[in-house]
């Protein structure tokens, strides 16, 4: 791997870093495992391309308000809500009524999304030409704009690799994809060599402009990650939502392990 201590020290060589536990990608992406599962579910059974605005408790069931792209509200009853997102997320996009309890509002609110502050840079290439100089693909900088780097390439396709930017999001926010794109081109150069400068094809994935990921207080996230509670304990709510999202897992946050360790987490608690 690459260490890129300085602007005024060339990059240096050093052996990579040992993953504990050892972390593995998918073949043919994430997407291959969310369709692997969802062919294990009866289709009838899955609503797609509608937002849940709101929660109510209508007697012994929960009432569901969604809006879908025509602006239309539906509705829909459930015993039990899993809440499979992030839990700052849920305190800010649903309404609930009645309200939540106060203290358990608040520790989702104050619950960073791992991911939402961040941003990754990938670039595709003809074949993977630093290995060719001996080198994985990864590599740390603390001259940016990427400070963590890897080899993205597919194991019978695209040779690529990606970055993630240590620009903060509101920073990032005045400047252009463009822009953005350009200086971590010029930083994989300085890195791996003048192969790099003619990527195939670039693209900047930003978070932080995901409405359905990120809310105004990750611009600026303290990057701690405290285990909210899972569900209310008292009140209307009780015993009637889960939160299942990987911010609530206990030992992987953010992380895929962590969303098993949620969801195994909230079926537990009820």
């Amino acid at each position: 791997m690459l260490l890129e201590r300085s602007s005024n020290q060339p990059p240096q060589r050093t052996a990579g870093y040992v993953n504990s536990p050892p972390s593995m990608r998918i073949a043919g992406g994430m997407f291959a495992l969310i369709e692997a599962l969802y062919q294990r579910l009866d289709p009838v059974r899955v609503v797609t391309g509608q937002t849940v605005r709101s929660l109510g408790i209508s007697g012994p069931s929960i009432e569901l308000l969604t809006e879908n792209a025509e602006g239309q509200t539906l509705s829909y009853s459930a015993d039990h809500v899993l809440l499979a997102l992030p839990p700052r997320l849920v305190e800010s996009q649903l309404t609930f009524s009645p309200a939540l309890p106060n203290e358990l509002a608040r520790q989702w609110k104050e619950t960073d999304t791992w991911m939402a502050p961040h941003a990754k840079y990938i670039a595709v290439f003809d074949q993977p030409f630093w290995r060719d100089q001996g080198l994985s693909g990864e590599a740390r900088s603390a001259v940016g704009p990427m400070v963590e780097i890897h080899d993205a390439s597919t194991p019978d396709g695209k040779a690529a690799l990606f970055g993630f930017l240590g620009v903060p999001a509101d920073i990032r926010s005045r400047v252009s994809d463009r822009e953005l794109m350009n200086a971590c081109c010029e930083q994989f150069v300085r890195l791996f060599g003048s192969q790099a400068a003619t990527p195939e094809a670039e693209f900047i994935k930003d978070w932080a402009k995901e409405v359905h990921t990120a809310t105004v207080a990750d611009q600026r996230s303290s990057g701690e990650h405290p285990v909210p509670a899972l569900s209310p304990i008292s009140g209307a709510w009780a015993n009637r939502v889960t939160g299942i999202g990987s911010e609530w897992s206990r030992e992987f946050t953010g992380h895929l392990a962590g969303a098993i360790d949620a969801v195994n987490r909230g079926l537990d608690s009820f």
